[in-house]
């Protein structure tokens, strides 16, 4: 009888926990594996030029990104329209050649905390890019813009008078540049492939380029002299914060909405400079936070829903969001 009391009992209260929570643990944890690529990076620098860095590391995701292709299509390689292939081509530069570079060289010129918030600022160069394509854009968009340049030029006053770090700073802005028009132009491929299949296609596109840039400064590099605590950062850098950071992403997304989602991404930059204050002790004066309140306020506006503020009217559309 004892028995048949407790059999029941677990799969009720710990299966019925994880399916309550589990869609918030999964965003909690892509916070956490996107937080550390600007930490695990900074620290990949020391052993190994950002060049070739993101050179194996793309080469190691785009052998991941066939390998599961190949095992969800039981060894047949699925190909691509030939009138998309000019869009899949733009989608990889902005999306890896031009964000991977900018990317690598201002985190190496920068903090981790500052390159997060910066790259962080990607809904609201969408608004601009979507503007600047005659989209119409809400008042709270240009709001929120409004908001986060005043936090971007507060945040930066803080680093007056070194040029590297501002270089660095400047990079990073023009990865989240990148990586908006990544979004903004992908939105049809998204629609029209499977997962996998664009995956595997866009990485291929776009890690061709960036081995090619790399070549020179790879050939250079000492790789018996990187240690295996670096290499296995490599794998991770490779497997984790894209891979397996997406496939849970994505399950929360089915589970709890993309608005919600979007909400938690907002937590990157704060947990990156967590991370950056405790492995480079990384200091944050008044002037810096106050910046850095500002840039998360106004993402914060661009990404309320459509009429939550009182006075503005919902904007009419797809419903389509970044996720």
């Amino acid at each position: 009888m004892a028995e048949r009391m407790a059999a029941p009992a677990r799969p009720a209260g710990e299966e019925g926990m994880v399916a309550a929570a589990g869609p918030e643990l999964a965003q909690i944890l892509v916070v956490l594996l996107w937080a550390s690529t600007f930490v695990v990076s900074k620290g990949i620098f020391d052993q190994i030029a950002p060049l070739p860095y993101t050179a194996v590391r793309f080469l190691l995701m785009t052998v991941l990104a066939f390998g599961v292709l190949l095992a969800r299509r039981r060894g047949v390689l699925p190909g691509i329209r030939r009138q998309d292939l000019g869009r899949f081509l733009v989608v990889a530069f902005f999306g890896y050649v031009a964000y991977q570079l900018a990317f690598v060289f201002g985190l190496e010129r920068t903090s981790p905390f500052s390159s997060s918030l910066l790259v962080a600022m990607v809904p609201l160069f969408t608004v601009l890019i979507l503007a600047a394509m005659g989209e119409r854009t809400p008042p709270q968009g240009w709001l929120g813009l409004a908001v986060a340049v005043v936090g971007v030029g507060v945040f930066l006053w803080d680093k007056r008078g070194d040029s590297g770090t501002l270089l660095g700073d400047a990079l990073s802005l023009l990865a989240g540049v990148a990586f908006a028009a990544y979004g903004v132009f992908n939105r049809p491929l998204v629609g029209r492939y499977p997962s996998e299949v664009h995956s595997a296609y866009t990485t291929l596109f776009g890690a061709l380029p960036l081995i090619l840039l790399a070549l020179p400064t790879a050939s250079g590099t000492d790789w018996g002299a990187v240690s295996g605590p670096a290499w296995l950062a490599v794998v991770y850098m490779a497997v984790f914060p894209v891979y397996v950071a997406y496939q849970l992403w994505n399950w929360a997304i089915s589970r709890r909405g993309v608005a919600a989602a979007t909400t938690f991404s907002l937590l990157v930059p704060i947990a990156s400079g967590i991370l950056s204050a405790v492995f480079y002790g990384e200091g944050f004066g008044v002037w810096k936070t106050v910046g850095a309140t500002l840039v998360l306020a106004g993402l914060v506006i661009v990404r309320l829903p459509p009429g939550a503020v009182a006075g503005w009217p919902p904007r009419r559309g797809n419903g389509e969001g970044r996720g």
